[in-house]
């Protein structure tokens, strides 16, 4: 896999990233990229992304899909609203120790954890 040494491409948001599959492999990612009309680049991304963030264990997938629900769920209450003098909401601190317990957080997660 070619990684061009952190050049940007001309979009400024992408790198380009060559990568060589078995034949088979590439006529079924094109088969699957025209039937979900998504590009072979998204689904590339996707299933890096899949893996490095550690959602390719259904466990840990699914269990982290729960306390992501929960920390919405939370944010969503009226009273979780209220304000202390830190500047930070009720919601916010329970969401905070919620996330502590995130699996397999993954350098990924820190450096797109503000996007």
């Amino acid at each position: 896999m070619n990684m061009n040494s952190g050049k940007k491409s001309r979009f400024k948001t992408v790198t380009p990233v060559m990568i060589y599959l078995p034949t088979k492999l590439k006529i079924a990612f094109q088969a699957y990229a025209e039937k979900n009309k998504i590009s072979g680049s998204k689904v590339a991304a996707e299933g890096i992304v899949m893996r490095i963030s550690g959602e390719d264990d259904p466990f840990n997938k699914g269990f982290n899909e729960g306390l992501r629900e929960a920390m919405k769920i939370v944010q969503g209450v009226e009273g979780a609203k209220m304000m202390f003098p830190s500047g930070k909401s009720f919601g916010n601190l329970v969401c905070e120790a919620i996330d502590k317990y995130i699996r397999e957080q993954t350098e990924y997660d820190r450096v797109t954890a503000n996007e």
